[in-house]
């Protein structure tokens, strides 16, 4: 109906530009605290100057693992009594998908609390352990578009800045349907040396 597609559209720009604002944040804050992931992506980019290198969306991969732009898929409800994983549910329970916990869990990945983009330079990682954007037939219709246009915007970004965290700013999450930051996270921008 004409009321789903502007729904659709809706959600495609709305939520696109929320999802890929947060997922750049995360991604600059991670990078001002891990100098030597900074220096080898302003490497990479001074090498290909024409398009953004392979690094830099294993950059933006790894921070979307760490900081999932989504952290919890909406609530579903069950249907009827079901089994999942030797888990009982029982019909009207609410069941989740939280990407955030998944991306930590210590059975799928190793040393999860580390920024570790190299994590995403060979083969892709098992088939669920890594949901930034959902899974199956609710998955994100714009996860294309948006790892693109985040690595575009970090590598044009990169190129000519360094970003650093403000003095004295503290850093904490506020978890909504986003994972966005509580207040803001001050950056100081850092021009490169041509």
């Amino acid at each position: 109906s004409d009321r789903e597609i502007r729904d659709q559209l809706v959600t495609i720009f709305v939520a696109g530009h929320e999802t890929t604002a947060v997922a750049l944040t995360w991604t600059w804050y991670l990078l001002s605290q891990n100098r030597d992931v900074e220096a080898r992506l302003h490497m990479e980019l001074d090498a290909s100057p024409d398009e953004p290198p392979a690094y830099a969306r294993q950059v933006v991969e790894e921070a979307m693992r760490m900081f999932p732009p989504v952290p919890r898929i909406p609530l579903r409800r069950a249907a009827a009594d079901d089994v999942v994983c030797g888990v009982q549910i029982p019909k009207g329970a609410y069941v989740c998908v939280a990407p955030w916990v998944i991306h930590r869990h210590r059975g799928l990945w190793e040393d999860p609390e580390r920024f570790d983009p190299e994590r995403f330079a060979g083969e892709r990682p098992p088939r669920f352990a890594y949901l930034p954007f959902g899974a199956g037939p609710r998955g994100c219709i714009g996860a294309s578009l948006a790892l693109t246009e985040a690595v575009v915007v970090l590598s044009e970004i990169a190129r000519r800045y360094r970003l650093r965290l403000a003095p004295g700013q503290v850093v904490a999450m506020k978890p909504r349907m986003t994972l966005r930051p509580l207040g803001r996270i001050g950056m100081e921008l850092v021009a490169r040396a041509a």
